[in-house]
């Protein structure tokens, strides 16, 4: 009878194992983030990424830096043209340029020459430089804004290049080195700091990540890429073959071996547990190259950023920034 009685408890403990165990394993084996550390979330907004930097919002006045995950206001951002450049959004809007630090910590405007067109031409971490163009006959000049919003320095832009407009990236990235194009392809550098003007021989001039700018020249079988952190402050690299057609965004002014936009990257796939058949797995994105890991989640995914530091990230309708546990 003793024997008989016990049976019930030890089917019922063989039970209970078998349950905990089914969810050890689960818990064990299911798919989730590796490799990366979360640092910040936010709420997502509906708009684009500029400059590789910032989110930007299409219908609002919010902008998300993607490295610190600040949020910004700016009234301007609905009705005038948004660029990024030195860590700062700058709205252009008619005959204004409004700025704002993604840091928060600064906003300012400043009142182009009246009936004058205004476009930006480049930026540094204490000036923004615009183009102005307007008069009779039409002539433009160039202009040092500071990050009070108050005019640093002026001056007329070389006739050379007559009224052509500044070499910025196609992704609203402005460089760090202004560039103009005159009509026989020479090359005019303008440093925004002191307003000095180089002239260079005629290049393919593309914006890379953080306003790197970056001019290509084929010759004697090679290509050569000289990139311009400052108009000081330049490297140069060589690949056999001829130069590809101009990059934008973070494609361009890359250095193989030191960026992580190049030699870091993301693959969407799908990831699924064995012991769940049903569904076609948990949205995951795969990381590799310079650096390596991988995100899962239940929502949507997709890449926003990615630098030396982390990788940012778009999850359904929230911004996530991870930062590396490996690789580098």
């Amino acid at each position: 009878m003793r024997a008989t009685s016990r049976r019930p408890i030890a089917y019922a403990v063989l039970a209970a194992f078998v349950v905990v165990l089914t969810l050890v394993v689960g818990w064990l084996t299911t798919p989730r983030t590796q490799g990366l550390e979360g640092e910040w979330e936010t709420a997502a907004v509906r708009g684009e990424v500029l400059g590789g930097r910032a989110l930007v919002g299409a219908d609002s006045t919010v902008a998300i830096d993607l490295v610190s995950g600040t949020r910004i206001t700016l009234g301007s951002v609905t009705d005038g043209t948004p660029a990024i450049g030195a860590g700062r959004l700058l709205v252009l809007q008619g005959s204004r340029l409004d700025g704002a630090g993604l840091d928060g910590r600064s906003r300012w405007t400043w009142q182009g020459p009246p009936a004058h067109q205004l476009a930006l031409v480049a930026a540094a971490p204490s000036l923004t430089v615009a183009q102005a163009c307007g008069g009779t006959p039409v002539a433009c000049r160039l202009i040092g804004v500071d990050n009070n919003g108050k005019e640093s320095w002026q001056t007329p832009q070389p006739t050379a290049t007559g009224t052509s407009k500044p070499t910025v990236g196609a992704d609203g990235s402005l460089p760090t080195v202004g560039v103009l194009t005159a009509s026989d392809g020479t090359l005019l550098l303008v440093d925004p700091a002191t307003s000095r003007v180089v002239l260079r021989p005629a290049a393919v001039a593309s914006v890379g990540r953080d306003g790197a700018l970056t001019l290509s020249t084929t010759s004697g079988g090679q290509c050569t890429r000289t990139t311009f952190q400052t108009l000081d402050r330049t490297s140069i690299a060589s690949t056999p073959g001829p130069c590809p057609a101009a990059a934008t965004g973070a494609e361009a002014g890359a250095k193989p071996g030191s960026d992580a936009s190049a030699t870091t990257t993301t693959t969407s796939t799908r990831s699924g547990v064995w012991w769940w058949p049903f569904g076609d797995g948990r949205p995951t994105l795969t990381v590799s190259g310079r650096h390596t890991g991988r995100v899962v989640s239940r929502e949507a995914l997709h890449t926003l950023r990615i630098d030396d530091t982390g990788l940012t990230v778009l999850d359904g309708e929230t911004v996530r920034r991870y930062s590396w546990l490996s690789g580098g």
